[in-house]
């Protein structure tokens, strides 16, 4: 199938992610938990939420309340960006502009990423990145579309 901008539009909710080492190690990328929806827009705008439901709690009513240590314990297995996004047919790649994110470092840098719809499911492949330790690994996001009807009932 070649993968279109429209093919992409609506909402997605995550199925998993996998991190894919280049000795074949396949690790959960946010831990055995993980949620978040990914949405395009018709007007070509792409916001990604997503990460481990095993993140530390807090009943804090305002993100200002709470210490800095908890804020950086909820983020290290969050990931939430937005900007354009653009689809190249040819390649089945669709690559994300990033124009705010919580990972401050993809901020006005491009993210790649090979895709493929079968059915109601999406599947994403990222570019390779590198662990802390120097392991070269690349992340497999599965995803499946959001019906009206499935919203409705969340």
């Amino acid at each position: 199938m070649t993968l279109s901008a429209s093919d992409l539009v609506g909402a997605w909710r995550l199925v998993s992610a996998t991190e894919v080492f280049t000795d074949g190690v396949r690790m959960p990328e946010f831990g055995p938990h993980v949620n978040g929806y990914l949405s395009y827009s018709p007007d070509g705008i792409v916001s990604a939420t997503l990460g481990s439901t095993d993140r530390i709690r807090t009943n804090d009513a305002d993100p200002q309340s709470v210490s800095t240590a908890n804020l950086a314990l909820m983020a290290g297995g969050f990931l939430a960006y937005a900007g354009p996004y653009t689809v190249d047919s040819a390649s089945d790649m669709v690559t994300h502009h990033v124009d705010v994110a919580l990972f401050t470092g993809w901020e006005g840098k491009p993210q790649a990423r090979h895709a493929r719809i079968e059915g109601n499911d999406l599947f994403i492949t990222g570019s390779p990145r590198t662990t802390i330790d120097g392991l070269t690994f690349h992340s497999e996001l599965h995803w499946t579309r959001v019906s009206a009807r499935a919203t409705q009932d969340s």
